[in-house]
């Protein structure tokens, strides 16, 4: 199976780097020029010293690219979007113009609804998946990407039951490479109870540069994570999905475990560039609201992200 991994960031080079090692034909892409010249030199570069998926190692890149119009002529078979939420229905454009009526794509992305934007740019949704990623790390340097945790399984699933197959094929293909990966019926479990956690996370830390642990740590804006979680339970209630007893202790045990880790959206405030507020606490307020459910904390810090996000030049903020 030839594949594509668009966007080689922290998610984008763990996938990328562990289907090169398993032998698989991928091919990568990155819009940043001195990042696709790095890998064309240097390859990808893990650091895993602790072994959380399968140690330290270097791998040789033989197809990356700049733009996806560039391999557009010998289409992937498969194409895993690893891109910040906030640019996809830009980059779908692109991928709409490959020729193959049977590319699967597949949603390896944080946030809500990523897979429907994807559904909707391709108008059909046979052919389109969803991966909820539970590995996370940093970037060490400009060729090298740190493994922080993996919390296996991943889970995939798919929007349409004709892609059912295909979705157990790449769970298949992704634990052979040592991500491990389980194919699920009810996806949209797992997508909710990470965009809850992540929304009740990425916001305060972000406005006020703490980490995680120090968030936690402070009543006043512990109890604000903690009304986030509820309206993003009472919102995916709304939606059919429900969550087994004791979910809302569970995610408040995993805030109080997450440590001195301060998630990607600080960054993304702190050198004013876009953030995926929109497909997290602003999606869960936007959908609350639809449904008639009161979303008060995550309209706030939504709203507040955004004032933020208003100091970034336009064009990038469009």
């Amino acid at each position: 199976m030839r594949i594509a991994v668009v966007g080689t960031g922290v998610v984008g080079s763990i996938l990328a780097g562990h289907l090169l090692k398993k032998g698989e034909e991928t091919v990568l892409v990155d819009a940043d020029p001195e990042r696709v010249a790095g890998l064309k030199r240097s390859g990808v570069k893990i650091q895993d010293p602790r072994r959380c998926i399968s140690g330290d190692f270097t791998v040789p890149v033989q197809e990356v690219y700049q733009s996806i119009q560039e391999f557009s002529s010998k289409p992937p078979d498969a194409l895993f979007l690893s891109i910040k939420a906030c640019i996809l229905e830009e980059v779908m454009q692109d991928v709409k113009a490959l020729k193959n009526d049977r590319l699967l794509v597949v949603s390896f992305q944080n946030g809500l609804g990523t897979e429907e934007v994807i559904a909707r740019a391709l108008a059909t949704r046979r052919r389109v998946m969803r991966v909820v990623i539970n590995y996370a790390g940093r970037i060490v340097d400009s060729q090298t990407v740190g493994v922080g945790f993996f919390n296996p399984p991943n889970h995939i699933g798919a929007l349409e039951p004709d892609c059912v197959p295909a979705a157990r094929e790449l769970a298949a293909l992704l634990t052979a490479a040592d991500l491990a990966t389980q194919y699920s019926d009810n996806i949209q479990f797992q997508v909710w109870e990470k965009v809850i956690l992540n929304s009740a996370l990425c916001a305060i830390s972000a406005l006020t540069d703490l980490s995680i642990q120090a968030v936690m740590g402070m009543p006043q804006l512990r109890a604000i994570a903690e009304g986030i979680i509820r309206e993003g339970m009472a919102v995916a209630g709304s939606e059919g999905v429900s969550f087994p007893a004791g979910f809302f202790h569970y995610c408040v045990d995993y805030l109080n475990k997450a440590g001195a880790h301060k998630p990607s959206m600080c960054a993304d405030c702190a050198n004013r560039r876009k953030t995926e507020i929109d497909f997290l606490n602003g999606m869960i307020a936007e959908r609350g609201l639809r449904a008639g459910v009161p979303v008060p904390y995550n309209q706030t810090v939504a709203a507040l992200i955004k004032g933020l996000e208003y100091h970034i030049p336009n064009k990038e903020r469009s």
